[in-house]
């Protein structure tokens, strides 16, 4: 079989995709979506040094973040949906 037999015979088969992989999940894909520094900040109506300066604990209350890369110096913070949704329910006052 040559390459252009191969590649003929690939185009009358269905597509699995990656959203066939999703649907098998016990959770949706937007559900489960890590936010960036920025999405937050635009989020909560504040800077991206103050969400920083809450994810790393150097200000409180903390703001609980997933860090990608070295504990210490520069890295990625990232941030789960409920997470943040739970700090700002916990921020409100009675």
């Amino acid at each position: 079989m040559n390459g252009a037999e191969s590649t003929g015979n690939l185009a009358h088969m269905p597509y699995a995709g990656p959203s066939r992989l999703v649907d098998q999940r016990p959770f949706s894909a937007k559900s489960r979506r890590l936010l960036g520094v920025r999405d937050v900040a635009e989020w909560l109506g504040v800077s991206k040094g103050w969400v920083r300066d809450h994810a790393a604990g150097r200000r409180q209350p903390r703001l609980r973040s997933i860090k990608l890369g070295p504990s210490k110096g520069k890295g990625l913070w990232k941030f789960r949906e409920e997470d943040v949704d739970e700090f700002v329910e916990a921020q409100c006052r009675k």
